[in-house]
Order: C-alpha cells, then structure tokens, then sequence
C-alpha cells in the first residue's frame, strides 16, 4: 500500500512539474544538473562500497591513483595521472613505486599524503571492516599466518612517496586496475574511528575527499547534492557548481521526467528500455540517447550451497537444487535467452554469453565453448540423469522433494523485470515451480551476501580482465562478488597465474581455461551483456561515456548557456 501511494505521489508530482514545461524546469534548476537513479546509493565511503554505481560516484568524491580510460581501438585499458603522478615498477614485478601530486589535498584543506593510503589498506584488509575489496591487499608481502605484514608491505618514505611490496611477481595491470579501486579516506579524520565500528556507524561516517565534487545533502532514499570541491586538482574542480541525484524508483516515472525536463540524465538500472529509445528518438529528438556497451551482464546466480547451513555454522554442504552441476547446465538449457532479448532489449542490443567475460575482449574469446541454445529436451535429460522427475501433478521431485523455489530479483528494473517473468515460464515449461520474488535493491543486495537466496537475478559490471579475476575463489567468504559460493580448485589455480606476469601465449591458454571451467560448471546461467542506454537533456554539455564507467566524465558535464 505504501509502495502503491509512493508511487501515485511521484507520477503526480512529475504531472505538476511537467505542466510547467521544460523551460521553466530550466530557469528553476539554473546550473544545476539533475540524474534520476533508480535506487539509492549503498555507502559513499569507498571502504565499505558494494554497488557499482556507488564505486563510480566515490572515484567522483575520493582520490584515485589514476585515471583509466579504455582505448576502443586496441581494446586495452591506459591509465593516466591522478594522486599519482608517476610511477614505475621492478622488472621483476614485486614492488611498485607511487609519487603523488604535490598539490592534491583533502576538501578540509589537509594534504592528501602517502600515508593517508597506508593507513587506509589497513582499513582495507581489517575483517572488521569487511570490505567487498579487502581480497586485493593479499597480493602484498605476507606474516607466516597469512595476513598481510602492513609493516615490510607499504612503505611511505615521506608524504608524496607510496612504495608496495608483493608476495609474488604480479603483473601491471592488475596492480593498477586493484590499487586504483583502493580509494583512500582521510587519516585525520578516522584514525580516532575503531574498525569494528566503521560498518556499524555508516550513516554517521565523515564523507570527506579529494576529487572533483564534495557532499552538500545526503537524504537517504531521495537525494544526494554535490557540489563543485573549489581545491580538488584531481583532475579539476567540478564544471558543474551542482549536481543532484534524485531517487526513481519507477522507471517510467523516470523516463516521463526525462521526457518533460524534470531531469537531465537517465542513467543506471539499464538505463532507456532500447524500445523506448525509438519512441524517444521521434517525441524528443533533442535528447542524447549514449550506449555504454559490453559492461554489464546480466545472470541468474544458482547458490551451490546450502545457504542456512552456512549462516548457522560455516558448514559447506550442497544446494538442494543447484549443489549439482547437471542441474545448473540443465537451467541454463532451459531458459530462452534469445526470447528475452527479443522481446526486451532487440538484437543489436545484447549479446548471449556463457561466461562473465564481456565480449569487448574479442582477442581472447573462446568461440569453441558450448553454446547452450535454448533446448528443453536436453534439460529434462539432465534433470533425468540427476534424479529429478515428474510427480503427480508434473512438478519435478527428487526423493519427496519438489522442484520448487524463489527467484529473487530488484525492484525497479525492467529489463530483469522481464527476464524473470520468461525464466518462470520456461522452468514452468519443464516441470520447475519458479516463484518471483522482487525485493528493494539494498536488501537484495543483503540477502544475496547473506546466501539467503537459492537462485537470483543478479549481475555485473565486469567490465576489466583484472576484476574477473576477483569474482570467483573457492574461499568466498572473501569474495564478495562470487555470490553462488562457488568452489573450483582448478579455476583457483587459474585466476592465481593470470595475476603475475606472463607471456600473451600462456595468458591466452589460461584465459581460455578460466572460459571453459565456467562453461562446464554453470555456477551462474549467464544471461548477456547488454547496451545500457543512458539518456541526456540537451542541457548538458561535455558528456563521455565508455565502457569503464556508466558516469563517465562526470566532472566535466556543464549546462548549456541559453
């Protein structure tokens, strides 16, 4: 009923706002820039980021060593200067040597200084923390117990030199594409703040950087106002004195908003539905319609454990339904892929895949894997082969227990709105009880953390081969983005070698490897990587999207001057 009203009051206040057309919404905005979102932000702290967007929006706020930027020629990502200004690694691969901007500084006037990252990696690797990227600091030299000898690893001779020191030989591009994710927070200000309170205090925390914009307002669940930060050197203070994130939930409520001038960009949660584009293109030709491709995928995520045994004692045991392989294949058989694309997002503008990698790296593409074409009949021979068969009113059951389960899903997306009306209806198909069950993206994502769901519509910006390699690792307590809790000594294996330096001959085998382990396991039915359409007003100047960020070059969007 609450969800029902919030949504009357919002279409009636985009009516109202939209009767006053959009240049009134001009005059009343000035230099403001306006992007609806479809949900809220999960943290605007780095150390405790999940959400992709919220990754994107803190690299806005915090410093960042770098700033990548994808070549789209050679596919190949290039890093140029941010709070490191320079930097050079050891021909043998074990230590990196970072010197940072002599000018960069926090928005409290403070310098931003080397130790400010030391001390923040020990935020990092603190398990009570519990941050989604503590993985990546076990690349450095390590105590015989296995944790991290901050003290041998990070050196800060003075304030503008940071030195690492790894475990193993370790290839650039992972220690760039890692590192750069670290986004440090001011040591003036938490040093006094206990790692186990940081999670606890979030909504507390001082959000303090150094980048181009700086926190105005945070109202949780309806808007977040940034501001121009007048110091930031990284790379330059904000064009835009303001910008506002408005929290959507509905899309068409969004999309009408984009349509009459409320807003100025549409971005996130897939963006412009593609058929909606069209539409869009003949009723408001003014507006950009920009694709950020082959950076998002979508998947159902099968959990392969028991989720409760888990929870109550750290027991691994098998998922009743999707603890076996055949199952996971047979699920993958069973879904129309190319019938969800068809009829949601058009052919041009998705692309079925059988692995996390995105279609963007065409040079190492194993075009030999399994395709998993849509085939009922080979996923009820699997299912056969696995135990499962038809009962007396047709579910599927397996010594007494019925094929039936809940597909979890966010609210506020269409697109795997969609898909997961089609997968119910395939699984009904074969005899499978699929029940949809839609929940707020933060508590979506809680669950999905917590192996509160069997199965889960859920996906990725994966959009680097060195984030692939932090997906998956048998020991998922500390990979936070293999959600199935998937184990594979062998796929461990891999990922292990692909972070060192290596020869293109070897990394292409390897790569292939880390293709087909996926392919032959199933631990997600990979879905598609998919256009995300993201749509601009014509009031906004100096936009750049890739294939690295949905936000782009944020800091350089202006409003167009009458």
């Amino acid at each position: 009923m609450r969800k029902s009203l919030f949504t009357i009051l919002t279409l009636l206040f985009a009516t109202l706002l939209g009767a006053c057309g959009s240049k009134s919404s001009d005059t009343s905005r000035n230099n403001t820039i306006v992007v609806a979102v479809s949900a809220d932000f999960d943290h605007l702290n780095p150390l405790l980021i999940q959400l992709s967007l919220s990754r994107e929006l803190c690299t806005m706020i915090y410093p960042t060593l770098f700033r990548p930027t994808f070549d789209e020629k050679n596919g190949t990502i290039n890093y140029e200067p941010g709070a490191a200004e320079s930097w050079e690694f050891t021909p043998d691969g074990r230590n990196v040597t970072f010197h940072l901007n002599e000018k960069a500084v926090w928005e409290d006037g403070k310098p931003l200084t080397s130790k400010d990252f030391s001390f923040s990696y020990r935020l990092y690797a603190d398990p009570n923390v519990a941050s989604s990227r503590q993985d990546y600091l076990y690349d450095l030299l390590l105590k015989p117990d296995g944790s991290v000898d901050f003290d041998k690893a990070v050196e800060t001779p003075d304030d503008k030199t940071l030195v690492l020191h790894f475990n193993k030989p370790m290839a650039e591009s992972i220690v760039l594409d890692h590192f750069n994710d670290l986004m440090p927070v001011a040591e003036h200000l938490f040093r006094d703040i206990k790692p186990e309170q940081i999670r606890q205090q979030a909504a507390t925390l001082p959000i303090v950087g150094a980048g181009p914009f700086k926190v105005k307002e945070w109202q949780r669940q309806s808007k977040l106002v940034l501001e121009s930060n007048p110091t930031s050197v990284l790379p330059h203070p904000a064009a835009s004195p303001t910008l506002t994130f408005m929290v959507v939930p509905e899309y068409t409520t969004r999309l009408a908003m984009l349509k009459s001038g409320q807003i100025d960009a549409l971005v996130s949660a897939g963006g412009i539905n593609p058929k909606d584009a069209a539409e869009l293109a003949k009723s408001n030709p003014e507006i950009a319609i920009i694709p950020v491709a082959d950076r998002y995928f979508d998947s159902v995520v099968w959990l392969n454990i028991d989720g409760a045994a888990w929870r109550n004692g750290k027991k691994i045991e098998p998922n009743r339904f999707f603890g076996d392989r055949r199952v996971r294949q047979a699920m993958t058989y069973a879904i129309d892929r190319q019938a969800i694309i068809d009829g949601f997002m058009g052919p041009k503008h998705a692309t079925i895949v059988n692995t996390t990698l995105s279609p963007a790296y065409t040079s190492i593409i194993d075009t030999s894997l399994p395709s998993y074409a849509y085939d009922p009949d080979k996923a009820l021979a699997l299912l056969k082969e696995a135990g499962w068969t038809p009962g007396p009113d047709g579910i599927l059951q397996k010594n007494g227990l019925k094929f039936s389960f809940e597909l979890a899903a966010p609210t506020g997306n269409p697109r795997r709105n969609y898909a997961a009306t089609i997968i119910q209806q395939n699984l009904r198909e074969i005899g499978i009880d699929c029940k949809l069950k839609f929940d707020e993206t933060l508590m979506f994502n809680k669950n999905q953390n917590e192996y509160r769901y069997d199965a889960a519509l859920s996906g990725l910006a994966a959009e680097t081969l060195p984030f692939q390699l932090v997906i998956w690792g048998s020991d998922f307590e500390k990979k936070p983005f293999n959600s199935s809790a998937f184990q594979n000594a062998e796929l461990d294996r891999v990922v292990a070698k692909l972070t060192g330096p290596l020869p293109k001959a070897e990394q292409l085998k390897l790569w292939k490897d880390y293709q087909q382990i996926l392919a032959n396991e199933q631990p997600r039915t990979f879905l598609y990587y998919y256009d995300e359409l993201e749509g601009f007003s014509p009031r906004v100047q100096n936009v750049k999207l890739s294939l690295l960020y949905t936000l782009g070059n944020m800091y350089d969007w202006k409003v167009k001057k009458n």
